[in-house]
């Protein structure tokens, strides 16, 4: 059977570091599939850009992924069912319907620190029953014993550059192209985005 990871989140905008993860996830063979899933506009994020153009950025994305050959595939359940609380219960309880199976989830290592605090993880289901692909992070400490289960910790060795960071570049006039895909950058530029 083919390991499938969920690429879940806000990606706004995407950057070469989402695309990086994809790759060599996919390169170095830690799974097999990854989808693509963007989500709603979340209440904890600002956005500033409209439904219209967040959904042409993804659909721009994601061709540039598949352009590689990548064994991606996109899902805009998430992006369109217009719900500001998704949790990523939500997202596991989907795609195991989808897919008749759990799906790997994948997480940048520092969201490990406030799994055990969520409201939603009941029965520690999080914890210890998701499957979950860690990105590790340069700056980020790991804890020395994580008290978690079903987990894969891997270092990529990409750059790490938030999209928080590039919209503030954007605003105030710096280049991003080296750090945005060249048809996403295209797009904001024209569309004159954040």
């Amino acid at each position: 059977m083919q390991s499938i990871a969920i690429y879940w989140g806000a990606f706004n905008p995407p950057t070469i570091w989402h695309k990086d993860i994809v790759n060599k996830l996919l390169t170095q063979k830690k799974v097999d599939k990854i989808i693509f899933s963007p989500d709603w506009q979340r209440a904890d994020k600002n956005y500033k850009i409209s439904f219209t153009q967040r959904c042409k950025m993804m659909e721009i994305f994601f061709e540039e992924l598949t352009d590689e050959w990548l064994n991606v595939e996109f899902d805009d359940y998430f992006l369109t069912r217009k719900d500001w609380n998704t949790t990523t219960m939500q997202v596991e309880e989907y795609f195991k319907d989808k897919l008749w199976f759990s799906p790997s989830h994948i997480f940048w290592i520092d969201t490990i620190k406030n799994m055990p605090n969520r409201v939603w993880n009941k029965d520690r289901y999080i914890q210890d029953k998701l499957k979950k692909i860690f990105i590790l992070r340069k700056w980020f400490l790991l804890p020395e014993n994580i008290d978690m289960e079903n987990y894969s910790l891997y270092d990529l060795d990409i750059l790490e550059i938030s999209s928080t960071t590039i919209r503030e570049m954007i605003r105030n006039k710096l280049k991003v192209n080296h750090i945005l895909t060249p048809k996403v950058h295209e797009f904001i530029l024209k569309e004159e985005l954040y």
